[in-house]
């Protein structure tokens, strides 16, 4: 039986396929982590090798995918919009370790890459990009960080349960997670992704009914 997640993971994908204005370029749902068939699961196996207590925050939006790509494009006139999510289970995440780095491993950016679990990438689009969490002692635990090789890592002010939902709402168009990030005019990556946003909230606003206005208002206040 599907999570309350994954049923709307699923619904999502196929109201998108069902769009005629959009093309899917790549569905995999992959394996499902059976052995794994509730949160607690996870957090056991999160205890034993991040020797933290996961935050109950981790039990909204669980999802048993070891790997779930999708990705889709606009149509013509509308074909330079594209979003895609490729989303990794979270104990798997955590197993899994941080990612191989470009930075001096004793540099401040090198260490914090090294505090970094990836639970949703974008290998299709090769934007460079990922999201991760970062597990700390404090009440906002794990973090989440938006990784882009344009800027580094950026912090974003949302939490893994509401990035999930909010990914969906965005049908993970490329490059969202700016618009959870502080507003920032050194930040390159956020400040070149703002053209690119407006015009895809306006797409997703033609072609779906959801309510996208928390979404522009977010994006006013870094536009």
């Amino acid at each position: 039986m599907e999570t309350e997640f994954e049923s709307r993971l699923r619904k999502t994908v196929e109201q998108v396929q069902a769009c005629t204005s959009i093309q899917t370029e790549k569905y995999d749902r992959g394996p499902i982590a059976i052995y794994m068939k509730r949160p607690e699961d996870a957090f056991n196996i999160m205890r034993v090798v991040q020797e933290t207590s996961p935050s109950d925050d981790l039990k909204r939006n669980f999802h048993r995918y070891s790997n779930l790509f999708f990705s889709w494009r606009a149509r013509e006139p509308f074909d330079k919009i594209a979003g895609e999510f490729h989303i990794i289970h979270m104990a798997e995440a955590v197993v899994r370790g941080p990612q191989p780095s470009p930075f001096d491993p004793a540099s401040e950016a090198g260490k914090l890459i090294e505090d970094l679990r990836v639970f949703e990438t974008h290998p299709v689009g090769g934007t460079g990009t990922y999201s991760a969490l970062r597990f700390t002692e404090n009440k906002n635990s794990p973090e989440v960080w938006y990784c882009d090789l344009r800027q580094g890592a950026t912090l974003l002010d949302i939490s893994y349960s509401s990035y999930l939902d909010n990914m969906l709402l965005t049908r993970g168009l490329y490059d969202w997670q700016y618009l959870f990030a502080t507003p920032d005019p050194e930040n390159y990556g956020m400040r070149a992704s703002m053209p690119y946003l407006r015009e895809g909230l306006n797409f997703l606003d033609q072609e779906f009914t959801d309510d996208f206005s928390s979404l522009r208002d977010r994006l006013a206040e870094r536009g």
